[in-house]
């Protein structure tokens, strides 16, 4: 665990917050640094961070489903900025009170030459009050694009509604909630020529293991 002692020099509130390692490193997210240290180290979800490095490189867009905090959407957009990449980031986010901190972060720290927009809406299998779909954006480009997806269960609706994204030149990342759907999303992957790998969680030595379902997963594109 995180030592209590360092919280206790840490805003317990949600303010501009450094991320000062690992793949995301030099994003300032609005977020409680209390709540979130393992992403200031770089840490949160290390089991990604070599992926991730692999992935941004081959990389100049980003559809974050399920953007939460924005740790994502603006760790990617600092590591394309690190490159020198014009990249873009759409995050995707449908609960109000995230909505306001990723446009908070927005205004906090501009990221010249990489776009960034947020999209408020669940992203689904079809289009409906509320909901969009992946390949209702508007977009000719639909190569060299990372596609991350956490939506708590829902993957396979995001993927049935990204049917236009199987390009060989994108790469996704997505969190599995169930068992299940690891052998689903493998094969409907598969079927498009799309192999994925998994990645089990992995404890941190003296920090341990994340606060998270111990039933919980995630599918990468696997890299040439």
């Amino acid at each position: 665990m995180i030592p209590k002692t360092l919280k206790t020099f840490l805003p317990n509130k949600p303010v501009p917050t450094p991320i000062l390692r690992g793949p995301f490193r030099g994003a300032r997210i609005v977020m409680n640094p209390t709540d979130s240290l393992r992403k200031v180290f770089g840490l949160y979800e290390h089991e990604l961070n070599p992926w991730l490095e692999s992935a941004l490189s081959k990389t100049t867009r980003v559809l974050d489903v399920g953007a939460n905090d924005g740790y994502f959407t603006f760790g990617c957009a600092a590591a394309f900025q690190r490159m020198g990449k014009a990249g873009s980031i759409i995050g995707y986010e449908c609960q109000d009170q995230h909505v306001r901190k990723l446009r908070e972060s927005i205004a906090t720290r501009p990221t010249p030459g990489v776009q960034i927009e947020i999209v408020p809406a669940l992203v689904g299998r079809v289009v409906a009050e509320g909901m969009i779909t992946l390949d209702a954006l508007e977009t000719a480009d639909r190569k060299n694009t990372l596609v991350k997806i956490d939506v708590e269960g829902a993957e396979l609706d995001v993927i049935a509604g990204a049917q236009s994204w199987f390009d060989p030149s994108n790469l996704f990342v997505i969190e599995v909630h169930e068992e299940k759907f690891l052998g689903e999303l493998t094969a409907v992957f598969a079927e498009h020529g799309h192999r994925l790998v998994q990645i089990n969680q992995r404890p941190l030595p003296v920090l341990g293991r994340e606060a998270r379902d111990i039933n919980n997963w995630w599918l990468v594109s696997e890299l040439a």
